[in-house]
């Protein structure tokens, strides 16, 4: 099974960005991974210890090769202006789960993989997808895949989505034959936009992040100090201010994935509703969602601290 071949077949199911990648460990990302844990600026979200992170045999024993995918997600809306208080949840959680919708895009690549593999006589590729789901780091993948780089935002950039497109990967049994790809120069040079919104000073220089003081972290996180309280003050759920500031940020195209595409009013609901919300309710609106697994209790807890502030 060749790249171009998988290309092809990635482009004919909407897939906007696809790459490959060697399984040796990941080395690259290790003193960033081993510098913020030992600095304590873990999240807990991540699961695993650094040396774990990097190793893609202890998250599928016959990986042989990799394959990661971007799908855009990026749209956006007018504000809504009726004089109601309103919170906001970030892209990441607008429309179907990202982990549901790539997970089908990974699974429906690798049948027409699969497919054609049959057509030719050969045995299928046995494999495993991955969309946040385990200690392996994603954006690490996807920049040896050649599809980005680092910003100081903590994102992956890549020229033609920005930050905005969620990444997915798939370890496979079998060689696939693919030139090495050419890692993305950072390009963020001296800008300092991403640094300098963030109202609790989240990120900082060498590419940090405590998170701490990073809202779309508190926005998940179970209990918070009165100080952690007090830096929520618009968002529901995640944040995408140093998104939205970022120069490859600008001017992009709307997804053409539909699971993604939802309402302004849905982006951002009048917290009167949210905090009037029944289970049945957050189950039928959110459950579906990427702020579903956090649950209803966080997210009344947020509109009323946006509450309070207003």
């Amino acid at each position: 099974m060749t790249e171009e071949k998988i290309r092809c077949l990635a482009k004919q199911l909407e897939i906007d960005l696809v790459g490959f990648f060697a399984v040796e460990p990941l080395t690259e990302c290790l003193p960033h991974l081993l510098k913020r844990h030992q600095a304590g600026l873990s999240t807990g979200f991540e699961g695993g210890v650094p040396i774990e992170r990097i190793d893609y045999r202890s998250a599928y024993p016959f990986a042989k090769a990799g394959i990661v995918i971007g799908v855009n997600n990026y749209q956006t809306f007018e504000g809504i202006v009726d004089g109601q208080l309103r919170g906001h949840f970030a892209s990441v959680s607008w429309g179907e789960d990202y982990h549901r919708v790539l997970r089908r895009k990974m699974n429906e690549l690798m049948q027409a993989i699969n497919d054609e593999r049959q057509n030719s006589g050969e045995l299928p590729m046995n494999y495993q997808v991955f969309v946040d789901n385990s200690p392996l780091v994603d954006r690490g993948s996807a920049y040896r895949a050649g599809l980005g780089f680092f910003g100081k935002n903590n994102c992956l950039i890549n020229h033609h989505f920005g930050s905005f497109f969620f990444i997915g990967q798939i370890l496979v049994d079998t060689y696939i034959t693919f030139t090495k790809p050419q890692l993305v120069e950072n390009g963020c040079g001296t800008c300092r936009r991403c640094l300098d919104v963030c109202p609790n000073q989240a990120l900082g220089e060498g590419f940090s992040l405590d998170p701490s003081r990073c809202i779309s972290y508190l926005t998940q996180k179970k209990s918070l100090t009165p100080d952690e309280e007090n830096r929520i003050s618009t968002y529901l759920y995640g944040c995408d201010l140093c998104q939205q500031v970022c120069p490859y940020n600008q001017d992009l195209k709307k997804t053409r994935e539909k699971a993604f595409w939802i309402e302004a009013e849905t982006a951002s609901p009048p917290l009167s509703e949210i905090l009037m919300l029944t289970n049945r309710d957050y189950k039928i609106r959110y459950g579906k969602t990427a702020s579903g697994w956090r649950g209803k209790k966080n997210l009344m807890r947020n509109a009323q601290l946006i509450l309070k502030k207003a």
